[in-house]
């Protein structure tokens, strides 16, 4: 709730600023994209058209359930003739500001989602309030971590953009198919490049892998979100340090720009090795299809890495 007051005392602040001028128009040209990945997706589509993608969240972050807008980026949403969002939820800390109808072009439309609860596991753990309580939804809104959704996501900022500038549809349909075939490349290389893996339980602690560990056949055996400034108890962490131990699983991973104190807990009791996977919403010069498959193959190697040794190491 705060972050929604904070918002609307932007968004007030920028009215009151502006009060003796005339209101700003909106730049035709301007198109805004909420995330790394959706900005990504976003440039891909509209490469050539001349129009100008500005991202909002532009700084290193794992998860943006606390994010807070500052007076800069409540510029780039009310200049922007078009907003392209994440969707299901991820945006809720923005919903107040986001413009209506077409103008707001959500990536997600349509995509089959998985619960955010939900894991490919029966083992349960029991949740004191310490960790995080899913603020973005009941469905998991990280689609872009598996390339056959991260296509459909660019598919629609395709067909949403060509309603509010027509003149470019053939480009952007062209832009999309070109990106969505390195997808489908990336998802079977993916694949195969795992194929081998005698272990194929992860346990992360950023619950934001669901996707991927599907797309390229893997379980998550655990994933455990921890909130900045709390703890989890010792009943989660215990409940974690035997499904490790009772699974035989060689190596954990943390999120790299998450909270890891937990994670290097867990491989510590366990000998497991803890490594580092990214949720591509760092922003900086790998891209959201670089990210996974910095994934892939740290998981490749880790895994098997941490299995030949049985020793415990920090990414």
């Amino acid at each position: 709730m705060y972050r929604r007051i904070l918002a609307l005392a932007l968004l007030l602040a920028l009215v009151l600023t502006g009060c003796a001028q005339a209101p700003a128009s909106v730049d035709e040209a301007c198109v805004a994209a909420t995330t790394y990945p959706i900005w990504q997706f976003t440039c891909a589509v509209t490469e050539g058209t001349g129009l100008r993608v500005e991202r909002v969240i532009s700084e290193p972050v794992s998860c943006v359930h606390d994010y807070a807008l500052s007076v800069e980026q409540m510029k780039i949403l009310s200049r922007s003739r078009a907003v392209v969002i994440s969707g299901l939820g991820l945006e809720d800390f923005m919903a107040d500001v986001l413009p209506d109808g077409e103008r707001c072009i959500d990536a997600s439309d349509g995509i089959e989602t998985l619960s955010a609860e939900a894991h490919d596991h029966d083992h349960d753990h029991d949740h004191d309030g310490h960790g995080h309580d899913h603020e973005h939804g009941e469905a998991d809104p990280h689609l872009w971590l598996d390339p056959a959704r991260a296509g459909q996501m660019v598919r629609n900022i395709a067909a949403g953009l060509s309603g509010l500038y027509p003149a470019y549809a053939e480009t952007f349909s062209r832009n999309a198919e070109a990106y969505c075939a390195e997808l489908d490349k990336l998802l079977e290389d993916g694949r195969a490049a795992l194929s081998g893996l005698s272990c194929r339980e992860l346990v992360t602690f950023h619950d934001g892998f669901s996707y991927f560990a599907r797309a390229f056949g893997l379980e998550v055996a655990a994933a455990m979100e921890i909130e900045e400034g709390s703890e989890p108890s010792a009943k989660e962490i215990e409940s974690v340090i035997r499904l490790v131990e009772t699974e035989a699983i060689p190596a954990v991973f943390c999120e790299e720009n998450g909270e890891r104190q937990t994670a290097e807990t867990v491989a510590r009791q366990t000998g497991a090795g803890l490594y580092a996977l990214t949720m591509g919403m760092d922003g900086g010069a790998a891209g959201c299809t670089d990210a996974i498959y910095h994934n892939i193959d740290t998981i490749r190697e880790k895994m098997a890495q941490a299995k030949a040794s049985g020793c415990f190491a920090v990414a």
